[in-house]
C-alpha cells in the first residue's frame, strides 16, 4: 500500500496542460450532454468537439466543432445500436478525427456505453488521439439494468476495448446512481445525476493536473488509479464547513451511497483522494481522514493530493475516486503489448520514461487498435460480469414435457415417415433440438 504522497510531484505536469488547455471530445448523444454540463460550469481551458454517427443528433448540439461519421454506412440515421457499425464508420474518418485531436496534449473523452455510437467510436478516437501524442482519459457511463441485457453486454465489451487504448478510464454505472434517488425521481433527473457526476470527475482530474497543490499528484499517479483491469469505478465528493469538519466529512464518505456505504473502499484496488480547502487546512485533518480511509481500503494503492485555495474559505471539499478489480482475464488478448499495470492496457511502444513525460511529449504514440474480441474472449468477459447473460448460469437442459402419451392406433405397425434422414413422426422441437420453456 502506498499512502505517502510526494509533495510537488506534479509541478512539471501542470504548466503545459494549463497553457495549451484540453480538448473534450463528446461521443454520441450521451457524450454531448455530459460535455454541455461541463461547459455550463464556465471552466476555462476546455475546447469542445462532438463526434456522432447520427446526423440529426449531431446537428442539434450547440458545439461549433462537429464530426459526422458514417455518411456512407449509416446515411445519417445512426448506428442503430450496433457498435461494430459505428466502429467501422469511425475508422473511415481517421484523418478527420486526427484533425480534432492534433495539437492538444490532454484529451478527455466523454460518452455513454451500451449503444452504438459511444461504444463503437470511443476506442477509435482514443487510439487516434494517443497517436497524435496526447494523453487520453475517458469518462463513460454504463447502462441502467432496466435498459436490457444486450446493452449491458455491449457496454462491457466496449469498456474492455476502450481500456486497451486509453491512458485511463473511469466508468460510472448508472445503476449505482439510483442509490441517490427514490421512486419519485424522474428519468430526466436520473440521467442528469449521471452527467453531473462525470462532470465533477473530469473537473477533479483537470484540477489536479493544472492547479499546483500543496500535495502534488502527477500524471503517472492518476494513470495508476484509472488504468487496469477494473470494470467498475466509483466517484464521490463531499463538501463540509465549520467546526469538526474532518469528522463530518469522513462520516459522509463512509455513508456515501456511491461508495456503497464503505464497501467500495474495502474492495478498492486503487484510491485517489483529493483535498481542496483554504489556508486553514490542517495536516491533522488530512491525517485523520487518510488514516480512516487507508484502514478501510487495506492493500489498495492510495494517491493523495491537496490544493490550497487563495481566497479565504472555510469549506473543505474531498473527492474520492476508487477503482475495484472485478474483471480478470486468464488469456492474453490479441495485439498484446507490455504494460506496467495490467495486460488489459495496451501501452504505447515508447520507453517508460516517455510515458512519464506527460504532456511535454510531442512524439507519435503508437497505440494499437482495440483488439477484435473473439467469441471465446467475449464469453469470458460476459461470464465475469455481474449482469452478464452468462454469469453463473448453466446451459438449460431440455426436460420431459407433461404431454399426454397417445398411441398410434391403426398406424402402430406402419413404417416411420423418414425424409432426408429425418423422422417426421417426431415433434419438430425434438428433431431440431429446440429448448422449450
Amino acid at each position: 500500500m502506498s499512502s505517502q504522497p510526494s509533495a510537488g510531484a506534479s509541478a512539471n505536469f501542470a504548466p503545459p496542460f494549463r497553457a495549451s488547455g484540453a480538448r473534450v471530445i463528446a461521443i454520441g448523444r450521451a457524450g454531448a450532454e455530459i460535455a454541455a454540463a461541463l461547459q455550463e460550469t464556465g471552466t476555462t481551458g476546455f475546447t469542445y468537439a462532438v463526434v456522432d454517427s447520427d446526423g440529426s443528433a449531431i446537428e442539434s448540439t450547440a458545439f461549433p466543432e462537429k464530426l459526422f461519421v458514417g455518411a456512407r454506412l449509416t446515411r445519417g440515421f445512426g448506428a442503430g445500436g450496433d457498435p461494430e457499425l459505428a466502429r467501422t464508420a469511425a475508422d473511415e474518418e481517421t484523418p478527420a478525427i486526427r484533425g480534432l485531436c492534433q495539437g492538444y496534449p490532454l484529451i478527455f473523452i466523454v460518452a455513454g456505453l451500451g449503444g452504438g455510437s459511444g461504444t463503437g467510436i470511443a476506442p477509435v478516437v482514443a487510439r487516434i488521439a494517443r497517436e497524435t501524442g496526447a494523453s487520453v482519459f475517458a469518462f463513460v457511463t454504463a447502462p441502467f439494468d432496466c435498459e436490457g441485457t444486450r446493452r449491458q453486454q455491449q457496454a462491457l465489451l466496449g469498456l474492455h476495448r476502450l481500456k486497451t487504448v486509453a491512458d485511463g478510464v473511469l466508468c460510472l454505472p448508472n445503476e449505482k446512481l439510483l442509490l441517490l434517488s427514490d421512486d419519485r425521481t424522474t428519468l430526466v433527473d436520473a440521467f442528469r445525476s449521471g452527467r453531473e457526476h462525470l462532470r465533477d470527475a473530469v473537473l477533479c482530474i483537470w484540477g489536479l493536473l493544472t492547479r499546483p497543490g500543496l500535495l502534488g499528484v502527477s500524471f503517472a499517479d492518476i494513470c495508476s488509479v484509472l488504468r487496469g483491469p477494473n470494470q467498475e469505478s466509483a466517484f464521490a465528493r463531499v463538501m463540509v464547513s465549520g467546526p469538526d469538519r474532518s469528522d463530518r466529512a469522513m462520516a459522509a464518505l463512509l455513508n456515501h451511497p456511491l461508495l456503497t456505504h464503505g464497501d467500495t473502499l474495502r474492495r478498492a484496488e486503487s484510491l485517489l483522494v483529493s483535498f481542496r480547502a483554504g489556508h486553514d487546512l490542517g495536516m491533522g485533518e488530512i491525517r485523520r481522514i487518510m488514516d480512516e480511509l487507508t484502514s478501510k481500503s487495506d492493500g489498495a494503492r492510495v494517491v493523495v493530493g491537496a490544493e490550497i485555495r487563495d481566497q479565504a474559505d472555510t469549506e473543505l471539499t474531498i473527492s474520492v475516486m476508487a477503482s475495484t478489480r472485478q474483471m480478470v482475464l486468464h488469456e492474453p488478448v490479441e495485439n498484446p503489448v507490455a504494460d506496467r499495470s495490467s495486460n488489459l492496457l495496451a501501452a504505447d511502444n515508447l520507453p517508460a520514461r516517455d510515458v512519464e513525460s506527460g504532456p511535454a511529449r510531442t512524439a507519435r504514440r503508437l497505440a494499437p487498435p482495440a483488439p477484435n474480441l473473439t467469441p471465446e474472449l467475449a464469453d469470458q468477459l460476459l461470464s465475469q460480469s455481474p449482469g452478464g447473460r452468462r454469469s453463473g448460469r448453466k446451459k438449460p437442459q431440455q426436460v420431459p414435457l407433461p404431454f399426454e402419451v397417445v398411441t398410434k392406433g391403426r398406424f402402430e405397425k406402419c413404417e416411420p415417415t423418414v425424409r432426408r434422414g429425418n423422422n417426421l413422426d417426431q415433434p419438430t422441437y425434438l428433431r431440431r433440438g429446440i429448448i422449450l420453456n
